[in-house]
């Protein structure tokens, strides 16, 4: 039987381990892939199509803009802001408190949701 507790020698053929090696710091494209995945089949494909950027202000992140590359997926985006919203809200908890969703058809055109 061996004991719960390991004995001292054991402790020497242990490597130590570096947490931040390995939960390393999240990216961006760690977090829209994230972002991406909580989205049915339907929303994915509208979501193909746009482009994603986030918005800082003095390096935190304040804002997320989500830029389509038409006025129809425009439109269907903007019907699902609630979900889109709980969404980044969830992944971006403590600094994003907007979120865009607009077109560029010669010029920016869109929405700002709050949070």
């Amino acid at each position: 039987m061996h004991s719960l507790e390991p004995e001292e020698e054991d402790f020497l053929f242990c490597p130590s381990i570096e947490w931040d090696d390995l939960y390393p710091e999240e990216t961006f494209g760690d977090r829209l892939r994230l972002f991406y995945n909580q989205f049915n089949s339907s929303t994915r494909a509208l979501l193909d199509d746009s482009l994603f950027r986030e918005i800082e202000y003095n390096s935190i992140v304040i804002s997320l803009e989500i830029l389509c590359s038409n006025q129809i997926i425009h439109k269907r985006l903007s019907q699902k802001h609630q979900k889109i919203g709980n969404e980044i809200r969830w992944i971006w908890p403590d600094t994003v408190t907007q979120f865009e969703i607009g077109t560029k058809s010669p010029d920016w055109y869109g929405q700002v949701f709050k949070l």
